[in-house]
């Protein structure tokens, strides 16, 4: 059974300073460095990555992939996104949800699932990083 890990986009982007410091050159560049830290989060700790955003679209975009990212429609939120991801679990306790957002902390553990804060995050995908950096180095 998979766990997943959720991660509030934006929130992250200009919670962690390299994001923050980052998304000043180009929001893209920011969601790139995210999507890197996720992707190898994902592969060190083996979970299902999703990484929602607050979007101006008509329809809600979906890139797959692991992790997956989705771009919220116009007049939905990225909390929204994420309060239906965690809802439509079956087992809830299986979600971790990066925020450093109270209301969507509140909801999501309400529901069941787990939070971890962006600092936390950080720590945590730095350590990953380095154990791939370690383990191909040693090949």
């Amino acid at each position: 059974m998979s766990s997943y890990l959720i991660i509030d986009g934006y929130n992250l982007i200009y919670k962690i300073p390299p994001l923050l410091k980052a998304s000043q050159k180009s929001i893209d560049f920011a969601r790139d460095k995210l999507l890197n830290m996720v992707e190898a989060y994902c592969d060190y700790y083996s979970t299902e990555g999703i990484i929602v955003y607050d979007g101006n679209q008509n329809r809600r975009t979906i890139e797959e992939g692991n992790p997956m990212v989705i771009f919220a429609k116009s007049g939905e939120d990225a909390d929204a996104v994420i309060e239906g991801i965690v809802y439509k679990l079956n087992d809830k306790a299986l979600a971790r949800v990066v925020t450093d957002d109270r209301v969507i902390t509140n909801m999501v553990t309400g529901m069941g699932a787990f939070t971890m804060s962006a600092l936390l995050f950080e720590t945590e995908a730095r350590h990953a990083i380095e154990s791939i950096r370690e383990s191909i180095n040693d090949e």
